[in-house]
């Protein structure tokens, strides 16, 4: 566990990422109970694609994609800052060593 946050702590030191952890509290209002993978193309087309257990799947109608980009961006907004991720991930660091 402490290497996989040591882990974290580097990626967001990376010039081209963002970390933000998402409180616990949000608890049934979290946006996703899947893996959602959000993609914009190069000409700025919008996917998503979901996946569960039994399958996976590619969305290219907006009008399915817009609420996913919605929720992420809700749940972006009540996520802590970059910062205050990396700090509660060095906090949680120094419990596993």
């Amino acid at each position: 566990m402490a290497a996989q946050l040591e882990w974290l702590v580097a990626f967001a030191e990376l010039p081209s990422t963002v970390l933000q952890v998402a409180p616990y509290e949000l608890g049934e209002r979290r946006a996703f109970d899947l893996p959602v993978h959000l993609l914009t193309l190069p000409d700025r087309a919008q996917l998503a694609y979901a996946e569960s257990a039994q399958q996976g799947r590619l969305e290219r109608d907006m009008r399915l994609v817009q609420p996913l980009l919605t929720a992420y961006h809700q749940l972006q907004a009540e996520a802590l800052s970059q910062a205050a991720s990396v700090d509660m991930i060095k906090q949680l660091r120094k419990g596993t060593q």
